[in-house]
């Protein structure tokens, strides 16, 4: 098996590793009781809401109890997230336009699940649930007991197929409230009006109508973060030709070993947990090259001489996930799509003849691509949050385009970051 299969089939298997991989947080669950216990909770980076956490009293115990819905009055982690039990009615509809209906979907189910807090104020508090049908709102009003759906439905016309029909029934519900608490702030309104069905947007408003409060509240924060990094390495780079025409059959000498600079920042939609991150780099990276053929020419004796320097820029964007996921130490694999942006010195080909003192200089031959794509992938570890050490392997990665022949790059890189941020 080739060595690019085998690494491709490692990058595959990996994650699978990462299942097992623990974040314990400092929180508390409410039993259904009433009674607090404090503890570690395993945080998650939940895209649904959760049905059941796992829970410890301290770091160093291995006693992990399970904690579902049906024993869990609400959890806590830190700063971070709370979750509260409730039965509410749960909508069925699909909301997302590729596998829309063509009339409205009004089936309800009634649901005892985890809502999480967005936020609480003295007049209500505002909740999301997200299970795989789509993302809701609830809002509780103080002194009742069952929070309430804020609508929002989309099907498409029965007669214009291609035509999306939205029902925004929380835009109502919302004004309902504003007026029953007696907000009449123009902009407040006018913000109701054109609400968009999104966590920010509808905080705002539930901020605008409780207004100053007794009450302490806690508003669900940001969960998002990023960093940027810088580093230095090296590259080592294959230069190949492959095809029946290629006048460079034989590749002799087309190695090249260069430093390579770095740069770049990570989007983290979880600072906390870190179990994967989106990378923006850029890199800049020197490549000199020399391939020297025999061949024949009207049977006449002959060697190809190909020698050039290629500046090559990178940028790549590319998904990062954390195998291995503790705070000082983590190991990790990406994978990216990387646009290069080449130029070239001395780039020619000489022939010369072997009965002949007069060589043949073709300039810009082969014409190697100035725009080009690559598929880099990536492994390493990142030690205490500061300092990064890698591998990327980037399969062949055609840069000529000939119809007869190919020549290709295929690099391995080592490297070394410094981490800025959290």
């Amino acid at each position: 098996m080739r060595l690019s299969k085998r690494l491709l089939l490692l990058f595959l298997t990996l994650p699978l590793f990462s299942l097992a991989q623990s974040n314990y947080k400092p929180g508390y669950v409410v039993t259904l009781k009433g009674d607090t216990l404090r503890g570690y909770i395993d945080y998650k980076q939940w895209d649904q809401n959760p049905t059941k956490i796992s829970f410890k009293n301290n770091l160093t115990t291995n006693d992990i109890k399970s904690v579902s819905v049906k024993d869990a009055a609400a959890f806590t982690v830190d700063k971070l997230e709370r979750y509260q039990r409730f039965v509410v009615s749960v909508s069925q509809d699909i909301v997302d336009e590729v596998r829309l209906e063509t009339k409205p979907d009004t089936t309800n189910i009634t649901d005892t699940v985890f809502l999480r807090v967005c936020t609480i104020g003295k007049h209500f508090a505002l909740y999301s649930y997200t299970d795989k049908i789509k993302e809701r709102f609830y809002y509780l009003e103080a002194g009742a007991n069952t929070p309430t759906e804020l609508g929002f439905h989309a099907f498409y016309d029965q007669e214009e197929s291609t035509t999306v029909q939205y029902v925004r029934r929380y835009r109502t519900q919302l004004e309902n409230l504003a007026q029953k608490y007696k907000v009449n702030d123009n902009a407040t309104l006018t913000r109701i009006v054109h609400a968009d069905y999104t966590e920010p947007t509808l905080i705002k408003i539930a901020h605008d109508i409780n207004g100053a409060s007794s009450l302490a509240e806690f508003t669900q924060q940001s969960i998002g973060g990023t960093r940027w990094f810088i580093g230095l390495g090296a590259n080592y780079s294959q230069l190949n030709f492959s095809g029946s025409a290629s006048p460079f059959a034989t590749n002799k000498n087309t190695n090249s070993i260069f430093p390579k600079f770095e740069t770049g920042f990570d989007f983290f939609p979880n600072k906390t947990v870190q179990r994967f991150s989106i990378r923006l780099e850029y890199s800049f990276q020197v490549n000199q090259f020399k391939n020297i053929t025999g061949t024949v020419y009207s049977n006449i004796p002959a060697t190809n001489n190909l020698s050039f320097t290629q500046y090559n820029n990178s940028l790549t964007p590319q998904i990062i996930l954390n195998i291995y996921n503790k705070e000082s130490f983590k190991f990790f694999i990406g994978a990216g799509l990387s646009l290069n942006m080449s130029a070239y010195n001395h780039d020619q080909t000489t022939t010369n003849f072997e009965f002949s003192n007069a060589p043949m200089v073709q300039n810009n031959f082969p014409a190697f691509e100035k725009l080009w794509i690559s598929l880099p992938l990536r492994a390493g570890v990142s030690i205490n949050k500061k300092v990064e050490l890698n591998f990327c392997y980037v399969p062949a990665s055609p840069m000529t385009d000939y119809a007869e022949f190919s020549g290709s790059v295929t690099s391995y890189q080592f490297g070394i970051n410094y981490l800025f941020g959290k």
